[in-house]
């Protein structure tokens, strides 16, 4: 009777031990996943303290962003982005302007379309820095540099800006922090 009385027990010990490794391994995925998730929660607000590029640069430093660039240093608010003050930009991608009827897109770096890309560039740049925690489980409207109004809405798993929706979030600069969006933010007035 000692026999299967042992074998159970092994069993037992052996089916504990499993259960054990388990629950470590689990245990260990987890810190390692709350690990990265505060790394990833605190690491705008101080990378974008520590940031040596200003708005500007950062834009211009990323290959999603050369359309955006463009138009900023097109308009006054490359200048605004280089030379100072906290703002927070809402860059659309190339992907983005490519979306954009081809009338559109042809004249808007037009001499004759200069008035209407300064009204597009003034709806993506608000003063402040507005991060995605500073965003999320609200809706908000703010005003752009230029006074337009910018309906912010934060859900529980993305955020959406005058219905376009922040791709990737808090991508830090030294004066400020950059969304960035899936499509261009069109100003009424256009």
């Amino acid at each position: 009777m000692d026999a299967p009385n042992a074998s159970a027990r092994g069993l037992e010990a052996s089916t504990m031990g499993l259960t054990t490794r388990l629950r470590r391994s689990a245990c260990r995925l987890l810190m390692v996943s709350a690990l990265a998730l505060g790394v990833a929660g605190a690491a705008p607000d101080a990378a974008a303290r520590d940031s040596a590029y200003n708005l500007l640069d950062q834009v211009k430093a990323h290959s999603q962003f050369t359309v955006f660039a463009r138009a900023l240093e097109a308009t006054e608010y490359g200048a605004r982005l280089a030379d100072g003050g906290t703002y927070t930009v809402f860059a659309f991608t190339d992907h983005a302007f490519e979306r954009l009827p081809l009338s559109v897109r042809e004249v808007l770096f037009q001499p004759q379309g200069r008035v209407w890309l300064d009204k597009l560039m003034a709806h993506h740049v608000i003063p402040g820095r507005a991060t995605s925690s500073d965003m999320f489980g609200q809706i908000q409207t703010v005003q752009s540099v230029q006074g337009y109004p910018i309906t912010i809405e934060g859900h529980l798993k993305f955020i959406r800006v005058n219905g376009s929706t922040i791709l990737q979030a808090d991508i830090p600069a030294a004066n400020g922090v950059i969304h960035l969006l899936d499509y261009v933010i069109i100003p009424p007035s256009l």
